[in-house]
């Protein structure tokens, strides 16, 4: 079969404003892989509403594939919705996260034709296998589908035992005028259960991994087409110290040379200080980290299992092994927390600390979610408008603040926190610069976006949204 897999074209800002042009989703291209492992003619592009015709003619797709988060379902959600106006012979199919959760809405919204819980590579071809047979609807868990007015295969979401043998990632996957820089992956899931986050809800807790000889040999295969830098991404790489100890093991006496970033948690630092100091020495730039609050009860509600002094000790070991590092801040804890007293004391903490650059995001209730089910059933989500659950916005209604009052406080946090580092600013973005783990254009983003705000008194949100 011929098929054409869409990331959706972006506009959103967040953190993704901080990061040059739309970015191919790591998943959709191991769920074109797997489709091309099977035998089928697979196209990965970006697109939206506005061009997905031209691709349409130009491929003659049998069956259109789509992911999305949830800030950009809108995105998707357009485009199907013109697709099955335009070309309703074409079949559908959208996956990811946000799907996976909230897949009645999103059939209700746009009549697509299949609907993936959970991950692709495995019921992906088999949906196209059955397909080929005439068999539109198989009985394949997972590959939801909507008939005789109830939904099928939708009892469990449906994730791989094994993922070693992920299938291959290559750029001749993509349509010609599109590219994407090759991410790693060495595990999957997550171990841990933070009220925010949608990971351990679509994995339940499961956490796979893959050997470190299959990620070294796929580094090497990457290095040989040219990339000498990678971001894991894993949502936490050194949940097995044991694990990453071998990596750099293999690393170092294979003599590789290349440059990675990745993802942490503030226990692991501090149970494991000679195990970064390892990482840096093979080329790791950039540790990020959720802290997400300085308040003992609030990090308790969100299942951090973490206090405040092991974050102490973790900055301070980060500082001391030399490499950059990023931490999470979140304004609003969606309890009684939310208060202006408490908020005041969250930033107070971030602008007492030695960190290294600081992400402040709003609270936001994604589908799946402890934090969303519990929301919900107090009526405390404003409203379901996905575009604005963008990590910028507050979309929940706080017990003792107002939203907009959320939300006006996001750019202040950044202007306080920063100008709180003092003179300690100035090696951190020199030493930044020089390992790449900022850009001059990034930095100049940034600094625009906080002047333009906090003196003009423009949209926060609108200056860091990405051009059409």
């Amino acid at each position: 079969m011929k098929i054409l897999l869409i990331s959706p074209k972006s506009t959103i800002g967040g953190l993704e404003s901080l990061r040059s042009g739309n970015q191919i989703l790591q998943g959709l291209l191991y769920v074109a892989a797997a489709a091309r492992d099977a035998g089928h003619k697979v196209t990965v592009i970006i697109a939206d509403k506005d061009n997905i015709d031209k691709y349409i003619r130009r491929y003659q797709p049998e069956l259109l594939a789509l992911s999305c988060v949830t800030s950009t379902y809108p995105i998707v959600r357009d485009l199907l919705i013109q697709v099955k106006k335009d070309h309703p012979q074409l079949k559908t199919i959208i996956g990811g996260h946000h799907a996976t959760f909230m897949y009645k809405e999103v059939y209700e919204d746009t009549g697509v034709d299949y609907i993936c819980r959970g991950e692709g590579e495995e019921v992906f071809p088999q949906l196209l296998a059955e397909l080929e047979k005439g068999n539109e609807y198989p009985e394949i868990m997972g590959m939801v589908f909507y008939k005789d007015g109830r939904f099928w295969n939708d009892e469990k979401i449906v994730i791989m035992q094994d993922i070693e043998h992920l299938p291959k990632i290559t750029r001749d996957l993509t349509a010609p005028e599109f590219s994407f820089s090759p991410k790693i992956v060495s595990s999957r899931g997550c171990p841990f259960f933070c009220s925010f986050c949608s990971i351990s809800a679509f994995y339940s807790g499961a956490y796979r991994k893959r050997s470190v000889e299959t990620v070294v040999s796929e580094i090497k295969e990457y290095i040989e087409w040219g990339y000498q830098d990678f971001w894991f991404h894993d949502d936490n790489l050194t949940v097995d110290a044991a694990w990453m100890n071998h990596f750099c093991d293999v690393v170092e006496r294979e003599g590789l040379n290349f440059t990675y970033s990745c993802m942490s948690r503030v226990d692991t630092i501090c149970r494991n200080p000679e195990m970064f100091s390892r990482m840096v020495k093979t080329g790791c730039r950039l540790v990020s980290i959720g802290i997400e609050s300085g308040i003992p009860e609030v990090l308790e509600r969100m299942h951090k299992k973490i206090d405040v002094q092991q974050i102490k000790k973790a900055i301070r070991i980060m500082n001391k092994v030399g490499v950059t590092h990023n931490w999470y801040m979140i304004l609003g804890s969606g309890d009684e927390y939310d208060t202006k007293e408490y908020l005041e004391q969250n930033i107070r903490f971030f602008c007492s600390l030695p960190l290294g650059y600081i992400l402040i995001s709003i609270l936001t209730p994604f589908p799946g979610t402890e934090l969303f089910n519990k929301l919900k059933a107090e009526n405390r989500i404003r409203h379901y408008n996905w575009e604005e659950y963008d990590i910028l916005h507050c979309v929940y209604q706080p017990l003792g603040i107002s939203h907009t009052e959320i939300e006006k406080l996001l750019p202040k946090a950044y202007v306080r926190v920063y100008l709180s580092k003092g003179w300690r600013l100035i090696p951190l973005l020199i030493d930044s610069m020089r390992n790449s783990t900022i850009t001059p254009a990034k930095l100049a983003i940034a600094i625009k976006t906080l002047f333009i705000t906090r003196f003009f008194n423009k949209d926060f949100t609108k200056m860091l949204k990405k051009p059409d």
